[in-house]
């Protein structure tokens, strides 16, 4: 055999080898790969309702860059559409963010009148979601959890004050109702007929009502998720990130995104299941301005 055969074949050996590591290599791999996850976030960027929506996305970005900057794994990124407050556009955004196979887990809409126009979405690409404004119900064998709650637990916490209210989130409004839309709606409501929103969710502490309606966070009870395993610097970390201390939407968004982490950390490949969300306490809900009922 002449010397350049001989060079071949040692040649043909040595990149076998490599070829052959390099499978034994793919094998070990952790089958949890990518190493970047998306989590997404619905809520409304501009329009009246634009600060909502600042605050909330502020909530959640401030978790995932701490996650980020500890150098765990994986990496997050974050994917937030703009539902510009319009159920017509929030029904349609969960079709989008199923077209990315890497967003694991959905976070909002923080509005009741645009959550409610989403889930039919929701439900239909079966994409684990946290919610994060107040809703009717939701299906108990799927992927979305009311983190901020359903109807129940606002009547729940307002009956003691006004008997069993019904909850609305449109108009008509016909009786005595606990409001979880829209701000404005709200305002107009209040304006109106005030005797027909003695009570409101979380709406009522949009800052779009200040405009609309400058007393009435402070005029009715008005409940929200006061989620209560918040870090200590959790408040100076906000203040630092978003120019402005944090509100209750800020803190519900923060709390949600945590949890979102936890879960897709935790799940096999990324993807949480039914149990798992099973798992997730919804932050209690308590009433905000409580000095009108003491």
């Amino acid at each position: 055999m002449s010397r350049n055969n001989v060079v071949s074949l040692r040649t043909l050996a040595l990149l076998a080898g490599v070829l052959i590591l390099g499978l034994v290599l793919a094998g070990c791999k952790d089958v949890r790969s990518p190493e970047v996850v998306k989590i997404g976030l619905i809520a409304p960027f501009e329009g009246p309702s634009r600060p909502l929506g600042y605050d909330t996305l502020n909530g959640v970005k401030l978790r995932i860059n701490q996650w980020n900057e500890s150098g765990k794994e994986p990496k997050i990124e974050l994917v937030a559409l703009n539902d510009d407050s319009d159920p017509e556009l929030a029904a349609k955004l969960p079709d989008q963010l199923a077209q990315d196979p890497d967003i694991r887990i959905i976070l909002g809409p923080p509005q009741g009148h645009t959550a409610v126009a989403a889930l039919i979405g929701l439900q239909k690409h079966d994409i684990p979601t946290l919610l994060l404004a107040p809703v009717r119900s939701v299906p108990s064998d799927g992927l979305i959890l009311p983190y901020a709650g359903v109807a129940a637990h606002y009547q729940k916490l307002f009956q003691p004050l006004f008997g069993i209210l019904p909850p609305a989130w449109s108009k008509p409004v016909n009786q005595p109702s606990i409001w979880l839309g829209d701000p404005l709606t709200l305002a107009e409501l209040y304006k109106e007929s005030p005797n027909l929103v003695p009570a409101a969710g979380p709406v009522a502490g949009e800052e779009a009502l200040q405009g609309w309606a400058p007393d009435l966070a402070w005029a009715i009870p008005w409940a929200a998720p006061m989620p209560d395993n918040l870090p200590d610097a959790f408040a100076q970390d906000y203040e630092a990130l978003a120019g402005k201390p944090p509100n209750e939407a800020a803190a519900l968004a923060y709390a949600a995104a945590d949890e979102a982490i936890r879960l897709i950390t935790q799940a096999e490949d990324y993807r949480p299941d039914n149990e798992a969300l099973k798992g997730v306490q919804i932050p209690p809900i308590g009433i905000v301005n409580a000095h009108l009922i003491q």
